[in-house]
């Protein structure tokens, strides 16, 4: 299994690290292409010579290629750079707006897997029932729905007609206390975990039919073993793996909604300062956001198909 295992990870991680170099070399071409940076420094009231000396300066003069080089070489040493739109630098940006993000995507992803395991539980014990159909009609429905809709959705029910949680903003937990600033995040979570758990449990769902039409599924019913012990030990376990493979897809889905959700809900994490910075052509704090966007993803699925690796026992008996 460790052999497996190391194996697998070595394979990732030589695939990603290039994949990465292309993805955020592919941004750094493309915003220059969009967008002057030497512009966006200078303001609007700037004449042209003024405008082609902060080019100068700052070496948005050189090839892109050695441009490229030079942040990389930054990032590996540890300093992204100043923003433009801001005068700070990148790095204490990027942290201000990182926590309510974090808090919002592990929540909503909480709220996405336990709500896919307890229906995947009910499916599995009773294939083909009334609760199977629903949530069959629920996981299509959800799918359809956009998020920020859905956060509209919310915000209606939740804090007009039922005033029972704050319908944008956020506030830090050193400020009002761990369950004060939760609240403010309960809404956009839910907007944002509704397609993440449709999405799991429709795979979930295809999962356990496939593995319910397995051999040791027959023999295991033959020998006498209860239906609940063949569902929990072993049709579960081995459904589980599609179903970590697809969370680790989904980290993309989740940060990108997260984009239009914070929006609508007013919420300073990342999402905000993303939008704010295209809009505002901060090119420092878009190739920064890019990179981190493209690890975290690349990070996520290598970590799931470790995961899936672990629970499927076909590759653990290979190993």
């Amino acid at each position: 299994m460790t052999m497996l295992v190391l194996r697998q990870l070595a394979g990732r991680v030589l695939v990603a690290v290039p994949l990465l170099l292309a993805v955020t070399f592919g941004t750094f071409l493309l915003l220059f292409a969009v967008g002057d940076p030497a512009s966006a420094m200078a303001g609007d009231s700037a004449t042209a010579e003024e405008i082609e000396q902060i080019r100068v300066d700052n070496g948005f003069d050189r090839p892109a290629v050695v441009q490229y080089a030079d942040w990389l070489g930054q990032v590996l040493r540890g300093d992204l750079g100043e923003s433009i739109q801001n005068r700070g630098t990148v790095s204490h940006l990027v942290g201000q707006h990182l926590p309510p993000t974090l808090q919002l995507s592990a929540m909503a992803m909480g709220i996405a897997i336990v709500v896919t395991l307890v229906a995947g539980v009910a499916i599995g014990l009773r294939p083909g029932g009334w609760l199977d159909r629903i949530t069959q009609g629920i996981s299509l429905l959800g799918l359809a729905v956009p998020n920020f809709l859905v956060g509209l959705a919310l915000i209606l029910v939740f804090t007009i007609w039922i005033p029972l949680f704050p319908s944008g903003g956020y506030r830090e937990a050193s400020e009002v206390g761990l369950v004060a600033s939760l609240e403010y995040l309960v809404l956009p979570a839910l907007a944002l975990a509704l397609s993440l758990m449709c999405l799991q449990t429709r795979t979930f769902r295809a999962s356990l039919l496939t593995e319910y039409r397995q051999d040791y599924v027959r023999t295991a019913r033959m020998k006498g073993v209860p239906e609940r012990r063949v569902f929990l030990r072993h049709v579960a376990r081995n459904a589980a793996a599609p179903l970590v493979t697809v969370i680790g897809l989904e980290v993309g889905v989740l940060i990108t909604g997260a984009l239009l959700v914070e929006v609508v809900f007013a919420v300073p994490g990342i999402g905000s300062l993303t939008i704010d910075s295209v809009r505002g052509q901060d090119f420092p704090v878009v190739q920064t956001l890019v990179a981190l966007f493209g690890a975290i993803i690349l990070f996520a699925n290598l970590l799931a198909d470790l995961v899936a690796l672990w629970l499927n026992p076909v590759s653990r008996s290979k190993a």
